[in-house]
């Protein structure tokens, strides 16, 4: 909804600029350069924030055992050389050990120590793939006059093995394997993730679908899909309304999205292969909760115990980096506006007005 605004005042601005001015030659340029400093930064929120981080945090075992973390590459000594210290500390039974993803600064440290500024984007080119796969898969199901509200966790559900693999090349260590190599067997990552997939999907609609009701419910005046160029006329009475859709949104995020996600996350991390090492201490047995299936077991934590294990402290854990994450994108659109807003006023000045 919020999107749909926003997009409405960029084609006014963008369509005015177009038929009533000529912009200089140099203003091209002053867009290509926010282009190239803002799409990495954009990039880097998007998905390193936004997707990497938190599964790593998902992941994370909040009481790993006493190791020296393991070389990955011959420049560097360990997978977090800034965190070496912390399995001595463990060792000599002091306080309890600050955890990788504690903190945004640690777990950059962590991931660029591993392969440079290339780890902060790992698994892109599998994101890519399941994104443009889900975006097919969707529009097809949305063609056939099914409600995105079932088609989105349908569309997820034809493509479980590709969601899957992402999760495991953000978690593990790099891999010489294509992201097609990695595909868990479809049978089995069907059976641990199938119903994850669909309370997580579910959730991610409802968390847009109830709060564009309540808007409408309210009599907000949105954008209309059909015009995308028509900005709706402003009412004092908008102001108010949208921050109870704003709070809404947000309570569906923390109470129903994000609990989603890390069931998920949680199910599809326990399919990793054993031969895969992670690259933040990971509790393969979900606290002695997962039996192997080459002994009887599942070979994978059922949601029931996924959700019980992962503690309190986790879960505080992940509010917090949650919550420097939006900051983060806060600060980065402030940045954004600071540098834009500038630069278009200056070139409105040095516009050539078109009779």
């Amino acid at each position: 909804m919020y999107r749909d605004i926003a997009h409405a005042v960029y084609k006014r601005g963008e369509s005015q600029l177009r038929e009533s001015y000529e912009m200089p030659g140099w203003g091209w340029g002053l867009l290509i350069l926010d282009i190239l400093i803002f799409l990495p930064l954009v990039l880097m929120v998007n998905y390193s924030l936004q997707h990497v981080f938190p599964t790593l945090a998902i992941v994370e075992d909040p009481s790993p055992p006493a190791y020296e973390p393991v070389s990955l590459n011959e420049d560097t000594q360990s997978v977090a050389e800034d965190n070496a210290m912390l399995a001595d500390e463990a060792a000599r039974g002091g306080s309890q050990a600050r955890l990788i993803t504690s903190s945004l600064r640690s777990t950059y440290r962590t991931l660029k120590a591993i392969s440079g500024w290339r780890s902060l984007f790992r698994g892109f080119a599998c994101y890519l793939a399941l994104t443009v796969a889900t975006s097919f898969v969707h529009g097809i199901l949305v063609s056939a006059f099914i409600p995105s509200l079932i088609a989105a966790p349908l569309s997820a559900i034809a493509l479980v093995q590709l969601y899957t693999a992402w999760t495991h090349i953000v978690i593990s260590t790099p891999s010489s394997k294509t992201f097609w190599q990695r595909l868990p067997p479809f049978k089995k990552a069907f059976q641990a993730t199938a119903l994850p997939v669909v309370m997580y999907f579910f959730a991610s609609e409802v968390s847009v679908f109830v709060p564009t009701m309540i808007a409408y419910a309210m009599s907000m005046n949105l954008p209309d899909r059909n015009q995308p160029g028509t900005i709706p006329a402003g009412d004092k009475n908008d102001v108010w309304k949208g921050v109870i859709v704003l709070l809404i949104t947000l309570v569906l995020h923390i109470f129903l999205v994000i609990p989603t996600q890390v069931i998920l996350t949680r199910v599809q991390a326990s399919l990793l292969p054993e031969d895969d090492d992670t690259i933040v201490p990971f509790d393969r047995s979900f606290q002695s909760k997962v039996e192997p299936a080459i002994v009887g077991g599942k070979g994978f934590v059922t949601i029931k115990d996924a959700w019980q294990s992962f503690s309190r402290a986790s879960w505080m854990r992940l509010v917090k980096l949650y919550v420097k994450i939006f900051l983060a994108g806060l600060a980065l659109a402030f940045l954004w506006m600071a540098v834009v807003i500038p630069e278009m006023v200056l070139i409105l000045s040095h516009s050539k007005k078109i009779e």
